[in-house]
């Protein structure tokens, strides 16, 4: 499994799934009239495709790209929770999926392995919010969005979902280290290149991305990711290669 421009990755060097993310549907409800070039049998939404309180219009989204891949996979963003709380949004979400009109061709990435059963490839997907320090509490709830427009939120569920959602990665990862692993997360895994530079140093910054990458990852090939807008396509000493569209 490898990667090539404009967010395919290959298999056989043949293409097999498409990355999009953060397309922010939701601004100006674009929801019908956004399109883009199918180029892979398989498509890898990650988070923040727009918000799941637009409930008919991101359905017929989905329905569309259902009509134009053989499999959709569906990481959650934060922006899919603006106007509800977290246990509504995962419930839509549920909801979502399970409409006869998406044929069962979604799969939703909330703590969820995919195994391919043609080959080796497994797709680990979660959100994996990240983890924001103590020091680092009042600045990010008065700079991010997140915890005026998700009904409950707070940094201590932001903190608890990451440790619940990050045991959930090491541990899904251990259990299929003998198989080729894409991850697939709307957090980034790593600070340093997966956002613009000017950034990085930020006392926000801890809100979109978390360092994990000094962790071992056996298996894990690629781990696509969103949140952070900035394009990325950078092969780690590990081995693991880290792509954003």
């Amino acid at each position: 499994m490898t990667s090539s421009p404009r967010g395919i990755l290959t298999m056989r060097r043949q293409p097999w799934i498409q990355v999009l993310s953060d397309l922010h549907l939701e601004f100006g409800q674009q929801y019908s009239s956004y399109s883009f070039l199918a180029t892979a049998p398989y498509l890898l939404l990650g988070g923040d495709v727009g918000r799941l309180m637009d409930y008919d219009e991101y359905l017929g989204f989905m329905e569309k790209q259902v009509s134009r891949f053989e499999r959709v996979f569906l990481v959650l963003g934060n922006h899919e929770f603006y106007g509800l709380d977290y246990q509504a949004g995962l419930d839509t979400a549920e909801q979502l999926v399970s409409e006869a009109s998406l044929a069962g061709r979604v799969v939703l990435l909330h703590r969820t392995r995919w195994d391919d059963p043609q080959s080796e490839f497994t797709i680990l997907g979660c959100t994996l919010w990240s983890a924001i320090p103590q020091q680092a509490h009042d600045v990010v709830q008065s700079k991010v969005k997140d915890f005026k427009n998700i009904n409950g939120w707070s940094v201590e569920k932001h903190n608890m979902l990451h440790a619940e959602e990050h045991l959930w990665l090491r541990e899904q990862v251990a259990q299929a280290s003998t198989r080729q692993i894409l991850v697939a997360t709307h957090h980034a895994p790593q600070v340093e290149g997966t956002s613009r530079p000017q950034h990085v140093g930020n006392p926000w910054t801890c809100a979109f991305a978390t360092d994990l990458m000094d962790q071992t990852w056996d298996g894990v090939r690629i781990w696509v990711f969103g949140h952070t807008h900035y394009s990325t396509d950078v092969m780690l000493g590990s081995g693991i290669k880290l792509l954003a569209n």
